[in-house]
């Protein structure tokens, strides 16, 4: 059977399967197969209203990952004021990113991979993507260990590195379905996860420790509040916000609720409860935390806690895992989705296998935060002030797609080799993240040490080299120069 579709572009996109009975098994792998948007403009008919992208949101903010972050800021001696500080600064930061991010997605209905194809060309669409899976699996990995450390925690397991692997396959299962199932679980998971923080935080303020609270450590303070602010905006940071955003619809909202709901709750009630738990236990380590946790918070039924634990971040490894899928996905045309859903699966399994064994969950935070809060975030940048900014900077434009979207799908076919002055400030945003924020490996402050605030540095950098090489085009005399450093479609396409 040949099914066809008109895309953005006007152009027949063609999906070729075997043709097969209802309800036959192939029915059902091709059903899997189109059950997300990958070439084409997401339709309004199928984009989710304010309500259904906050609990998306919430859900993915609602980290155990960010309860780890208050946890050490407390074991590293900082006072509750010092992490609100922090806390505010980062949801500050990410409000702003957030509404670049989001709101390229929601304009232009594409996923980050697509989209960084007819902004960035093949060679940079193809370094997006490859940042998009890193990153993806980076953390997908890390989440899997966390899970098995808290279980670890709660029952003393043993050969950790096989749960891992189980933990991490077991996650895959809701990408099968796309991005549906993936935002359906969210919204699930959502109440349950700020019911049960907010819970814990009146609990914790009403005790009778409450007055103490906010007093310093009886520690050293080894920890500032720039790092952080690193941390939290590593673990708030997707960078393929466009991917899960483009399913919202167009308003004059601008995704502006989701994103202070989702930020404030998440960077705020999350760190907070996490480092409470610390600080009432006076447990050092994580695992007696957890057991403390369990009694104080979930009344010490043990099996509620895995319930709530498990669901927290299988929620977040959906949306890790739809990440990578995606970015493998813009390699392959949308195709054989199913196959590379088991595949990641097994690499993130294998990732956790080694972050498990290899080095301790602290050091796997700090160079996994730090990363996703560099690598992916510096592409999707560069891709928001293309949208936003290109045509009023640089008097240059790009196809524009239909029914209202800001861009055109771009086949393969049809993407220029590459956008010279992206990739050149995608790597420039690399290079100073990865400076500053510890990440070159042999280095002193490898895995341990910021300087400065690494994500807004290599933000910065990205932002300025590429709103230079738009001042520069618009002065360019001859088209093909602008061509080139911009990675713009020929001249006969641009003038269509």
């Amino acid at each position: 059977m040949v099914r066809g579709a008109t895309g953005a572009t006007g152009t027949t996109v063609t999906t070729e399967t075997e043709e097969t009975g209802p309800g036959s098994p192939p029915d059902l792998l091709s059903k899997l197969e189109t059950s997300d948007l990958l070439e084409e403009v997401v339709p309004e008919s199928r984009r989710d209203g304010t309500l259904k992208m906050t609990l998306l949101w919430v859900t993915c903010q609602a980290t155990v990952a960010n309860m780890y972050t208050g946890y050490l800021a407390r074991s590293a001696g900082m006072s509750l004021g010092d992490l609100l500080w922090a806390a505010l600064i980062g949801v500050v930061v990410m409000v702003g990113y957030g509404l670049l991010a989001t709101n390229v997605g929601t304009i232009t209905g594409q996923p980050h991979s697509v989209l960084a194809r007819g902004v960035l060309g093949r060679s940079g669409s193809a370094l997006a993507s490859l940042l998009l899976a890193v990153t993806g699996l980076g953390w997908y990995g890390f989440q899997t260990v966390f899970l098995a450390q808290l279980f670890n925690g709660l029952f003393g397991l043993t050969h950790l590195q096989v749960f891992c692997v189980l933990f991490a396959l077991v996650m895959i299962t809701n990408n099968l379905l796309g991005f549906r199932s993936v935002s359906g679980y969210a919204r699930l998971a959502a109440p349950i996860l700020l019911v049960w923080g907010a819970y814990t935080i009146i609990k914790a303020l009403a005790s009778a420790s409450g007055p103490n609270l906010f007093a310093a450590p009886h520690v050293p303070q080894t920890q500032g509040i720039l790092l952080t602010v690193g941390l939290l905006v590593g673990a708030a940071v997707y960078g393929n916000e466009p991917d899960m955003f483009r399913y919202a619809r167009r308003d004059g909202g601008r995704n502006v609720v989701p994103l202070v709901i989702g930020y404030g709750l998440g960077m705020l009630v999350f760190p907070v409860a996490g480092y409470l738990m610390a600080e009432l236990s006076s447990a050092t380590t994580l695992g007696a935390t957890m057991h403390f946790f369990t009694t104080f918070s979930l009344f010490g039924l043990t099996a509620l806690a895995v319930v709530v634990f498990t669901m927290n971040v299988v929620a977040v490894n959906d949306a890790n895992l739809y990440e990578a899928v995606n970015a493998v996905q813009n390699f392959l045309r949308g195709r054989r989705r199913i196959e590379t859903i088991f595949v990641l699966g097994v690499v993130g399994a294998a990732v956790a296998a080694v972050m498990e064994q290899s080095s301790s969950l602290q050091s796997n935070f700090f160079i996994v935060a730090n990363m996703c809060a560099v690598f992916l975030p510096c592409a999707t940048i560069v891709m928001a002030i293309d949208v936003f900014l290109l045509e009023r900077l640089s008097g240059c434009r790009r196809p524009a797609g239909e029914d209202g979207a800001a861009r055109a799908v771009t086949s393969w076919a049809a993407a220029s080799p590459g956008n010279a002055a992206g990739i050149a400030a995608i790597l420039a945003g690399l290079v100073v993240g990865a400076i500053t924020g510890g990440l070159i490996p042999g280095t002193s402050g490898f895995g341990k040490t910021n300087v400065g605030l690494p994500s807004v540095e290599a933000w910065a950098t990205t932002v300025v080299i590429y709103l230079a090489a738009m001042f520069l085009a618009r002065v360019l005399p001859s088209y093909r120069a602008k061509q080139v450093l911009l990675g713009l479609p020929a001249a006969e396409t641009a003038s269509a």
